[in-house]
């Protein structure tokens, strides 16, 4: 037991959490958010994985904490080579962290690439209507962000076809009775859209 212990406070003290001697008798709710997301980092680290899953790791934090955190990642994965999938609806997060991107729409797979290539050449409407709604500071002042139309099926009232056509800004008749295949589109991307292809997926 006092094996596991130190090898605990260990892992506290890789993940920047400060007296981990102490903290590691701390109940969760007598840590901040911060140091409860490098709790769990440190519990997922534990195993020595290869590969870290990371769902929604920046949620409900400031954006101070937040760049500590992603900074805290990114020297994790360096020193133990461990590679990262981030899941997150925060598109800064993903253009920080990743080198690959796939981009989902109820469960199904709309678009995927390098991350330059989605950020500035993407092909499926989707994604442009993510990237659309993104503040920036070059944008005009005082104008209502872009947002996607419509509303987000439920999962068990899946619509007919590809699943994005009813908030499709580019439909096409055919999107409301088949579902496209993910296809390849120029050199690095792929993307499940009839704007680029006519070819329907089996499933």
């Amino acid at each position: 037991r006092r094996e596991a212990r130190d090898i605990t406070v260990g892992l506290f003290r890789d993940v920047g959490i400060s007296m981990p001697e102490q903290r590691i008798d701390a109940f969760s709710w007598q840590l901040s958010g911060g140091l409860r997301q490098r709790a769990m980092i440190a519990m997922a680290l534990s195993c020595k994985p290869r590969l870290l899953i990371a769902d929604e790791p920046t949620t409900a934090i400031d954006v101070t904490t937040q760049a500590q955190v992603l900074a805290l990642l990114r020297d994790l994965q360096a020193r133990y080579g461990t590679a990262i999938i981030f899941i997150t609806h925060d598109l800064g997060v993903i253009a920080q962290m990743a080198s690959y991107v796939v981009v989902m729409y109820l469960g199904r797979v709309m678009e995927e690439g390098p991350v330059d290539d989605i950020f500035h050449a993407p092909k499926h409407p989707y994604t442009r209507a993510l990237l659309r709604s993104i503040p920036s500071l070059y944008g005009e002042t005082r104008v209502a962000l872009p947002v996607i139309s419509g509303a987000l099926p439920h999962p068990f009232n899946r619509p007919p076809g590809c699943p994005f056509h009813p908030r499709c800004p580019d439909v096409m008749t055919k999107c409301a009775g088949a579902v496209p295949s993910l296809q390849p589109v120029g050199t690095s991307q792929l993307a499940s859209c009839f704007l680029h292809h006519d070819v329907v997926d089996p499933a």
